[in-house]
């Protein structure tokens, strides 16, 4: 995941960023999977909460839910922890291998570098990735599960994110956090020990979202929003989690 900071590049980028928004496919899927019904009881709590505005160091146990994605033992995006057995991440991600033995999961990192008692990192069952990925659109269905080989044992440093139901809806103007260990800026890597980034942004309206996102050739769709899309970003401050064309999937909680 990209950091708080990170702002937009290309034509019309001015901090705007689509999200897939295709969690609801996964739901029926993952309700049949949680493996003693607890996971709904302690989603989106975390120890530590309260409003922090721009993009900065996160504090430790405000987001349990974050999680490493290693490809070969190398972070290449972040990720969310969703139930006792499964993450969630986005299937660009997963261009390179769709083997579960490449990959580990990180959880209970604060710093990435610096891992704790409260630290585990999780080896891959099974890798599912939307099979609409990047077919009928641009980014189209970005979004992956990762069945974990062992149950995760809940704690204040690693709970679960909370899935959104059938009918939920973000209001336009909504707050989301964005979170994670990406480029703070369009040129500059996150510095060591690699601490948690965190930064609020906006609900983004579609139709004003894709002006952002017209491309130079009116023929071709890579900036098109979709039904299965939706934008957040600071207009004013740039802060986002993209650059150029790549797509990330954040932690998101509403205010």
């Amino acid at each position: 995941m990209a950091s708080a900071q990170a702002k937009g590049s290309g034509p019309g980028w001015q901090g705007a960023c689509v999200l897939a928004t295709a969690l609801l496919w996964l739901r029926p899927l993952l309700l049949r999977a949680e493996p003693n019904g607890t996971t709904a009881d302690v989603c989106g709590k975390p120890a530590v909460s309260g409003k922090i505005f721009g993009g900065q160091n996160a504090p430790d146990q405000r987001w349990p839910w974050q999680a490493s994605l290693l490809y070969l033992g190398k972070h290449i995006c972040g990720a969310a922890l969703i139930d006792a057995y499964w993450v969630i991440s986005a299937a660009h991600c997963f261009q390179k291998s769709h083997e579960p033995s490449d990959y580990r999961i990180l959880l209970g990192y604060h710093q990435l570098q610096h891992p704790t008692e409260h630290s585990r990192q999780m080896t891959v069952y099974q890798l599912i990735v939307h099979s609409e990925f990047n077919k009928r659109y641009f980014m189209g269905s970005d979004i992956a599960l990762l069945q974990l080989h062992l149950s995760v044992n809940f704690t204040s440093h690693i709970l679960p994110a909370c899935l959104p139901g059938p009918t939920t809806k973000l209001p336009i103007h909504s707050s989301c956090w964005i979170t994670g260990w990406g480029m703070i800026t369009e040129d500059d890597f996150l510095a060591s020990p690699l601490q948690l980034q965190e930064g609020e942004v906006g609900i983004v309206d579609s139709e004003i979202c894709k002006i952002y996102f017209q491309s130079p050739d009116s023929s071709s769709s890579e900036y098109s929003i979709h039904e299965d899309m939706f934008c957040a970003g600071d207009l004013m401050t740039g802060k986002s989690i993209c650059r150029t064309s790549l797509l990330l999937l954040i932690s998101l909680r509403t205010l």
